[in-house]
């Protein structure tokens, strides 16, 4: 029996990766051998899994998944270090390789490739020079020949510091924004036909929210384009739900996220200056009380995601005195 690729790893969006892997088991749950990697631009889940990567291709947090063919450890930053590359790659067994990506489709031709590559840190050779070389391992030690369009083996070659990873991408992946805005969904539980605000960047993000979790009622709000997240004209005691990022005037931003929330209504809140935000909260009387809190990367930045739940109020009075 012809050996198999068994290990792979999926591109999640960074900050976010325990919601990947809920989804991940969910729809895998077979899984195992899982390493968590968190990551800068995105973060990354390498795991072992024996049945049909079919599964794995309806992943809606997965930006990317791809086959494992080689992992390699010692990588040093000069041309010896993508001399021994080249010299692994030469050495890898490629007959699991192809027809892992021809189980995917019939339609691949095994014998024609394409070679992106990715490099995280400082080396004395390009990206374009490392696929050169590699593809020349390809050409005359795999008989492999370049290739265009779909249907042939999609190879991607990613070097992070020490560790250099070979890999078979599968399937077309999500968008990135797509990713986020299920992931940032399924943080919160989001049911069908809930009403959700979505005051962020991303226009994209809308329509996967749509896609994914069919709102009953989907307002989009862009800063300075729609509305102001600070002056909403929008009725209270509406939404189930709202995503947003914090402005300068986060005093205002709160209120006005209090006012549109139903009570147990949540609002998810991405924050540059975490500790204002948290001091902001505790120093006002907002109906919010913070549920959870995690650090999350977007556009090379760090930012922490905070959770927050809006509060049922009591209606305040006077009580009659009892003679």
């Amino acid at each position: 029996m012809a050996a198999k690729i068994y290990r792979y790893w999926i591109a999640v969006p960074s900050g976010l990766e325990a919601v990947a892997l809920d989804e991940l088991r969910e729809h895998a749950p077979e899984i195992q051998q899982v390493e968590v990697e968190p990551g800068g631009r995105v973060g990354q889940i390498f795991f072992t899994y024996k049945r049909s990567p079919g599964r794995l291709l309806q992943l809606r947090s997965a930006v990317q998944c791809a086959g494992l063919i080689s992992q390699m450890h010692g990588v040093t930053v000069g041309r010896p270090g993508l001399e021994y590359i080249s010299k692994r790659i030469a050495r890898c067994d490629l007959t699991p390789v192809q027809s892992l990506a021809q189980a995917q489709s019939a339609a691949v031709d095994p014998r024609a490739f394409a070679l992106s590559a990715t490099l995280r840190g400082r080396y004395r050779f390009s990206a374009a020079e490392l696929t050169a070389a590699v593809a020349a391992v390809l050409r005359d030690k795999h008989g492999l020949r370049r290739g265009k369009g779909p249907h042939l083996l999609r190879l991607h070659l990613q070097l992070s510091g020490r560790r250099a990873l070979l890999g078979l991408r599968l399937g077309a992946g999500v968008a990135p924004s797509a990713a986020v805005a299920y992931c940032l969904a399924r943080l919160v539980a989001m049911q069908p036909g809930a009403c959700v605000l979505w005051a962020r960047r991303d226009l994209g993000e809308l329509v996967a929210l749509q896609e994914a979790f069919a709102p009953r009622l989907l307002v989009g709000v862009r800063a300075h384009l729609i509305a102001a997240l600070d002056h909403l004209p929008l009725v209270g005691a509406r939404f189930d739900y709202t995503f947003s990022l914090a402005g300068e005037n986060s005093a205002a931003e709160l209120a006005e996220l209090a006012r549109v929330l139903r009570a147990g209504g949540i609002a998810v809140v991405q924050v540059a200056d975490f500790d204002h935000f948290i001091a902001l909260l505790e120093s006002e009387d907002y109906p919010l009380e913070v549920l959870a809190d995690l650090e999350m990367r977007e556009r090379g930045r760090a930012y922490r995601l905070v959770v927050l739940e809006r509060l049922e109020e009591e209606e305040t009075g006077l009580l009659p005195l009892v003679k």
